[in-house]
C-alpha cells in the first residue's frame, strides 16, 4: 500500500469517526500533518468522489468512499498480518557470544555464561542451535532452532564485609583477602554498596558490575545464572543478607577486617 494511500485511509477514518462535523484543522491535530498536507488530500478525495462537502468544512463520505475504505481496511489487515508473521520470525533467532569462531550453518551447544548466552561447537551441552550468522570468537552472532534445555543454576554470592569508616573504612582492609577471593572466582560478577566499599574497589583497580539497587541486581544476577562477589559497608551487609534469605540465594560472608584476619 502506498504512503499516500495510507494517509487518505487515516483521513476517512477520521471523517466516518467524527462525521459530518470535523475540521481540516482536527485532522491536522489527529494524524500529525500539517493543515496544508490534509487540504491537499482533501481535495483529491472530493476529485475522486469518496467525500462530499457539506459547507463551512464539513465532509461526510460517500457510498462510494466506504467501499474503498472498506477495500482499503481489509488491504491492510492484510498487510499487518504480513508484518505479524514476519516478526514471530524474527524472534526465533536470538543472539549469542561465540565462544570459538564460529561459522554460518554450524551446529553449536548452547550454555550461559555470566549471565550471558554462549555457543559452542566444542563444549557440549544439552541445548543445541543452528547458527544463521556466525563470527570470531567473542563476536555475537545470530542462532536459530534452539532445541533441548538451556542449563542455568542459580548463582551463589560472596559477601565480603567491608569496615565501615568509623572502624577505619578503607585503611583497615584485608586487600590479600579480597584478592584472593576475587582469584578465585574470576567469572563472578562484582558489586559495590557503600562510599568505603567504592573506595575498596578503586584501590584494587576494579571496575564493579553493580552499583546501583545494589540487592535487587545481585538477585537478578543470580537468577541468570551468575555468581556474584559483593563489597559491602559495615551495616548494609545485614539488608543484602536478608534480601538474599527472602529470595532463597546461597551466600558467604567474609569479614574483611584486617584486624580481625
Amino acid at each position: 500500500m502506498k504512503k499516500r494511500n495510507i494517509t487518505e485511509l487515516q483521513i476517512l477514518s477520521e471523517i466516518v469517526r467524527k462525521q459530518p462535523h470535523i475540521k481540516q484543522k482536527e485532522i491536522s491535530d489527529a494524524l500529525g500533518i500539517t493543515v496544508q498536507g490534509v487540504s491537499e488530500h482533501i481535495r483529491n478525495l472530493l476529485k475522486k468522489g469518496y467525500i462530499k462537502s457539506r459547507g463551512r468544512g464539513e465532509y461526510i463520505l460517500t457510498d462510494k468512499g466506504m467501499r474503498v475504505l472498506k477495500t482499503w481496511i481489509s488491504q491492510f489487515k492484510n498487510y499487518l498480518e504480513e508484518i505479524n508473521r514476519e516478526i514471530y520470525r524474527y524472534k526465533d533467532i536470538w543472539p549469542a557470544i561465540a565462544y570459538e569462531d564460529i561459522e554460518d550453518g554450524d551446529k553449536v551447544y548452547l550454555f550461559m555464561k555470566k549471565g550471558l548466552l554462549h555457543a559452542s561447537k566444542t563444549v557440549k551441552t544439552s541445548s543445541t542451535a543452528k547458527v544463521v550468522e556466525g563470527g570470531k570468537k567473542g563476536e555475537d552472532i545470530a542462532v536459530t532452532n534452539i532445541e533441548g534445555i538451556i542449563e542455568m543454576n542459580k548463582g551463589k554470592v560472596i559477601v565480603l564485609k567491608i569496615p565501615p569508616r568509623i572502624s577505619g573504612g578503607s585503611r583497615n582492609v584485608n586487600y590479600d583477602l579480597i584478592r584472593k577471593v576475587l582469584d578465585n572466582n574470576k567469572d563472578a560478577i562484582v558489586a559495590s554498596m557503600g562510599t568505603v566499599s567504592y573506595v575498596v574497589s578503586q584501590k584494587l583497580n576494579i571496575k564493579p558490575d553493580i552499583r546501583f539497587a545494589v540487592p535487587e541486581g545481585i538477585v537478578k544476577a543470580c537468577e541468570r545464572g551468575c555468581d556474584v562477589v559483593c563489597l559491602i559497608t559495615g551495616k548494609m551487609t545485614e539488608k543484602v543478607v536478608k534480601i538474599l534469605d527472602d529470595n532463597r540465594v546461597k551466600y558467604t560472608v567474609l569479614d574483611v577486617t584486617k584486624s580481625s584476619d
